[in-house]
C-alpha cells in the first residue's frame, strides 16, 4: 500500500487559505461535527490534515488545490496508508463527498 507524502503533495498543489477552509467545514454544523475531526493541521500554507474518528474510517484526511483549483482528497490510516484518493471536486462538493466516504450510513435518510 502507498504512503502519502504530503510535502511532495503540497509542492504540486496551489495555495490554500486552511484557516478559511476550517471555517468552510465546521459551517456544515452536525455534518461535519459527526466525523469526530480535529488536530487540524496546514501542510506548508498549501495542503491540510486533520483526524477524523466517523463511522466508516478512523484516520486521517488531506486536502489539496490541484492546477485546476478543484480540491483532492486523500482518506489514509493514522500512519499515513493511502485509502482512497478523490481526485478534483468542486468547494460545495466537498463536504458531502467527505461526509458519504468517511460518515453517511443508509439510516440518515430516515
Amino acid at each position: 500500500m502507498e504512503k502519502i507524502d504530503p510535502l511532495k503533495i503540497s509542492k504540486e498543489s496551489r495555495d490554500m487559505d486552511t484557516k478559511g477552509i476550517v471555517q468552510f467545514l465546521y459551517s456544515h454544523g452536525p455534518k461535519f461535527w459527526s466525523w469526530g475531526a480535529d488536530k487540524f493541521t496546514d501542510i506548508n500554507k498549501r495542503g491540510l490534515r486533520f483526524n477524523v474518528n466517523a463511522h466508516h474510517h478512523k484516520g486521517h484526511v488531506y486536502l489539496f488545490v490541484n492546477g485546476a483549483d478543484l480540491f483532492d482528497i486523500y482518506i489514509t490510516t493514522s500512519h499515513g496508508t493511502i485509502k482512497e484518493k478523490i481526485c478534483d471536486i468542486y468547494l460545495d462538493e466537498l463536504v458531502d463527498v467527505i461526509d458519504k466516504k468517511i460518515e453517511w450510513i443508509d439510516i440518515y435518510d430516515d
